[in-house]
């Protein structure tokens, strides 16, 4: 009987070790820089975002191509499991509010206009 115990048991300790540990290692789902290393900026602000629609790697994707071509923008990380989405910006060049009205524009695709992001909350840093 006591056998029987063990590899439920075993298994219940390591789902619970999972659970413990997962806020530990944070993986991104997307880390995009949008500048060459020389080319970087001698100062550079970061700004962390909550997003809705950040939701799996290709909406990561879509995120960094909303703000690829915003002057200003040096780089971007997302954790699709938090929602969450981390700017590196020139803030010579641009701001917090104009990465936000970047990736909540509208995405046009096959004539549809949608709004895909909405920001849930920011924390710059």
């Amino acid at each position: 009987m006591k056998k029987a115990l063990i590899i439920p048991l075993a298994v219940a300790l390591v789902i619970l070790l999972a659970f413990a540990t997962m806020n530990a290692y944070r993986v991104p789902s997307a880390d995009v820089s949008f500048v060459e290393e020389e080319d970087r900026p001698a100062t550079v602000a970061t700004v962390e975002y909550e997003v809705s629609g950040l939701k799996c790697r290709g909406m990561a994707r879509t995120f960094a191509r909303q703000i690829q071509d915003l002057p200003g923008a040096v780089s971007f990380i997302a954790y699709t499991r938090t929602h969450t989405a981390i700017v590196e910006y020139d803030p010579a060049v641009t701001d917090p509010d104009a990465i936000r009205e970047a990736f909540e524009r509208p995405i046009v695709h096959e004539g549809k206009s949608d709004e895909v992001f909405k920001m849930v909350s920011v924390k710059p840093e």
